[in-house]
């Protein structure tokens, strides 16, 4: 695909080209009492241009509606030879039209261009149909008057006669359907067999791919030189079908869409009953009838009048009556028996379009069928009246000629109606064939009598069971979407049929087109608010009020419109959506069905898919998730719940989240706590997490041994502090002390149990180790209380009262070889330190033993 970038348009000064008045000469000419009438002050550029096809686009957003003219000199023959420039023409708001620079540069030989958003951006962009093996393309809009143009690959060297853009395959983006003349020039000769249709499937971003395999086979024998292609819903089933004319070979002729895209042929018998209708140029559909199908003007398909022929442009044509075929409700069209358009107000012309709108505001659709003048005075622009569904016949005079009859109006080919100065009444841009005529906007004309009426009628909305498209159940979170057929009366439908809208951008959107908006226009939309009382309470609520939700829809083809929104929860498990579907018009008639309410409530089918929707407290397989519903925490202990599972709702389990692993905690009913290696109690303090405060046993005082050891106390350590007594009192009170739990009471060293002092020697005690208890008189030791009572030990004096010097070089009371006179006597050398040693012992074992006594 070929992205070009366009120049980028110059200051409005200089890029668009001022508007030329028509000469003085040519003013008058054109006045008279037709309903549309010239504004000699609104005139469109005239460059000698052939225009072969008109369409209308608001193309900047700016609320005006501007003009787009496919351009080509060539008619049944043509080549590079006959290319034109195309021409955009903007709206000045109402007071005239100035041509756009910078969009069309290049001559070719376009005979159509549509507009539709191709890029999905919420603006309007172009695609230009190139005939006579050109190439065509399309214009995606940047905004602020810039364009890209992309070229169509599969359009190389292709002839396209017309061209349509439809979402024919559902995937929500804008394709196109587009007949081929092929090369067999010139075209409608009775060898021309034609080429098949062009499918193009677009990709949403302004490129496309070829679709060609999904049409049926062999259609370049069933018509060539085809004028015109539309994309119609004939059927009712919101898929849109083809309907192609044919000026050639064969007679026009359908293809029935399967609702994917994938088409088959559709034999019309209302097209193929009489071999002389082997020529149509132009299908118009809308519901004439009022039965909610789509009808068809079909142009130049009736039989002829001899001799009622002219030539336009080396061409040679030949008038023909029209029809309107009515839909048999099951989506075709029998035999014309022409009672709808009777004969005697259809006589052979040579029409080559027409438009349809509610001239009278009476809910009908009327239309102008327009043409080449057959003679200097031939009403070629007429004005049919709908007679309530029953039938058309022309307006009365002089409302009959629908535009002036005057020689600059003989060759209008093409025409499509809009409000182009927002006066409330319908004006029209018509397309002429001739190098020698100027294409022209005529002006709805006010007057009572015979001017165009004011705009009173609001849009229609076709009813086909409206209060069922939501059903009536739907959940929190569900994608809903429902199809709508809308129009104002008018053939082919737009976005600038319906209100302008600058404060769009502040309400509150919702859905697939709330994105899409960059046009600014009020198109068809569902309205709905949730929780309300009454229905009627929606018809209350202002645009602009927060509970009021508005999803726009999203044009598809045709009249067809799609809304697309994901359901919104409020709250609520059970709960209401209430809506309306409403359309508003360029002259702002507002009609709306409605309102129906749907109950809401939460889907059990997306409970389990591992995603917690806002209407959910949970989406997993834990004991406490039902249906979605979190239990632990709703103040009841279920039966599905424990402590383990749900200490909220059931007590305390094991785990006290205090950040030390009791106990029965382990990893799986207390994860929170026992995250590290190790317990609390295994007589290691692994801190963190353990502490003196979560961990007593391994971190506290209180080592729950038994034994009151301080700081142990009864407040601390209550297990181990609920005896009298503690451990280090010297009396091994057991229970609870023993020798492994308060060794310094119950070990056999020092006391074995007893109480050094307490009167008894008992048998481990020593007069060495408990003098007190026993100590012997004569045993050359000097115990405390035998200074007076065993002189023979003490003799009189204390070893310990500083009496006796040491001799020796000792300290006194402390005999360190021998002693003269004070106990030590001297030894040999061999044994002096050895008794030296002993003595020594002795003296500060007694001490020792008779202090902690």
């Amino acid at each position: 695909m070929l992205f070009v970038r366009l120049p980028q348009s110059q200051p409005l000064s200089r890029s668009l080209k001022v508007v030329t008045a028509l000469s003085a000469a040519l003013l008058p000419s054109v006045a008279g009492a037709s309903p549309w009438q010239v504004d000699n002050n609104v005139q469109l550029p005239d460059s000698g241009y052939v225009s072969q096809k008109v369409e209308l686009v608001d193309v900047n957003n700016d609320g005006f509606v501007d003009i787009v003219f496919a351009n080509s000199s060539g008619t049944d023959t043509g080549s590079i030879a006959n290319a034109q420039r195309n021409q955009l023409l903007i709206n000045m708001g109402g007071t005239g039209f100035t041509e756009q620079g910078g969009v069309f540069e290049d001559p070719d030989n376009a005979y159509v261009i549509k507009a539709g958003d191709l890029d999905s951006d919420g603006d309007a962009d172009l695609v230009v149909g190139v005939n006579y093996q050109g190439q065509s393309y399309v214009l995606i809009n940047e905004g602020g008057g810039d364009f890209t143009r992309q070229d169509i690959s599969f359009s190389t060297n292709k002839s396209i006669g017309d061209l349509e853009l439809g979402d024919v395959d559902g995937d929500g983006n804008l394709d196109i359907v587009a007949t081929d003349w092929g090369n067999s020039q010139p075209f409608g000769d009775p060898v021309d067999q034609g080429q098949p249709l062009q499918l193009w499937l677009g990709n949403g971003d302004g490129t496309f791919e070829n679709g060609n395999p999904q049409l049926p086979m062999g259609m370049e024998t069933w018509a060539a030189y085809s004028f015109d292609i539309e994309l119609v819903d004939v059927d009712n089933d919101y898929a849109l079908d083809v309907l192609v004319s044919s000026r050639g070979v064969g007679f026009g002729f359908g293809l029935k869409n399967d609702g994917s895209g994938i088409f088959s042929k559709l034999t019309i018998p209302a097209l193929e009953a009489n071999i002389a209708k082997q020529v149509n140029v132009s299908f118009t559909p809308s519901d004439f009838n009022g039965d909610g199908y789509i009808d068809l003007i079909t142009l130049q398909d009736g039989v002829g009048q001899g001799g009622n022929c002219i030539e336009v442009m080396g061409v040679q044509y030949c008038a023909k009556r029209n029809a309107l075929l009515l839909n048999n409700g099951m989506g075709n069209y029998p035999s014309d028996p022409g009672t709808f358009w009777p004969i005697a107000n259809n006589p052979a012309k040579l029409d080559f379009d027409a438009a349809t709108l509610d001239f009278n505001n009476d809910g009908r659709p009327d239309f102008v069928a327009t043409g080449l003048r057959l003679a200097q005075n031939d009403k070629n622009s007429r004005l049919f009246l709908n007679k309530n569904g029953m039938g058309v016949e022309p307006a009365s005079v002089p409302l009959d000629a629908a535009f002036p009859i005057v020689p600059e109006l003989a060759q209008s080919f093409g025409l499509m109606f809009a409000d182009f100065n927002h006066d409330r009444r319908e004006d029209v841009a018509i397309a002429q064939r001739d190098a020698g005529l100027p294409n022209f906007v005529l002006f709805g004309r006010d007057d009572p009598t015979d001017g165009v009426a004011f705009d009173t009628r609001e849009p229609r909305i076709y009813d086909d069971g409206f209060a069922n498209k939501l059903g009536t159940l739907l959940y929190f979170g569900q994608e809903a979407k429902i199809n709508a057929r809308v129009d104002d009366y008018k053939t082919p439908s737009h976005w600038h049929d319906h209100k302008f809208d600058e404060n769009l951008a502040d309400y509150n959107l919702t859905g697939e087109g709330a994105a899409l908006t960059a046009h600014n226009r009020r198109l068809p939309y569902m309205e709905f608010a949730l929780s309300l009382d009454n229905p009627d309470d929606l018809l209350a609520l202002a645009d602009g009020d927060p509970k009021k939700f508005i999803s726009p829809s999203i044009w598809f083809g045709e009249a067809l419109w799609r809304v697309k929104f994901n359901v919104p929860y409020n709250g609520s498990k059970e709960d209401t959506l209430t809506w309306q579907y409403c359309a508003i018009d360029a002259a702002d008639n507002k009609v709306c069905v409605g309102p129906f309410t749907v109950k809401l409530e939460i889907d059990p089918a997306n409970c389990g898919d591992g995603t917690v929707q806002e209407w959910e407290t949970c989406d997993d397989d834990s004991e406490t998730c039902i249906k979605c519903e979190q239990t632990c925490g709703n103040g009841m202990c279920e039966d599905h719940e424990d402590a383990n599972n749900c200490p909220e709702d059931c007590g305390e389990g094991p785990c006290d989240h205090d950040g030390a692993c009791e106990p029965p905690e382990d990893a799986n009913n207390c994860p929170d706590d026992c995250d590290y290696d190790g317990v609390c109690g295994d007589g290691t303090c692994q801190n963190p997490p353990e502490n003196e405060q979560n961990c007593p046993d391994d971190c506290g005082p209180c080592d729950n041994d038994g034994a009151c050891e301080p700081p142990e106390n009864a407040q601390n350590c209550p297990n181990d502090c609920d005896y009298d007594g503690y451990c280090g009192d010297d009396h091994c009170t057991n229970p609870p002390e023993n020798e492994d739990n308060c060794p310094d009471d119950c070990l056999p060293e020092p006391t074995d149990g007893g109480e050094c002092g307490n009167g008894v020697c008992d048998d481990n005690e020593t007069p060495t180790s408990c003098p007190e208890d026993c100590a012997v008189c004569g045993d050359d030791i000097c115990s405390d209380g035998e200074e007076q009572t065993c002189p023979e030990d003490c003799d009189g004096a204390s070893a310990s009262d500083g009496q006796c010097p040491d001799t020796a070089g000792g300290v006194d009371g402390q005999c360190q070889l021998d002693d003269d006179g004070c106990g030590c006597v001297a030894e040999p050398d061999s044994t002096r330190g050895l008794w030296a040693s002993l003595l020594l012992f002795g003296v500060f074992g007694v001490r020792r033993f008779r202090k902690r006594a």
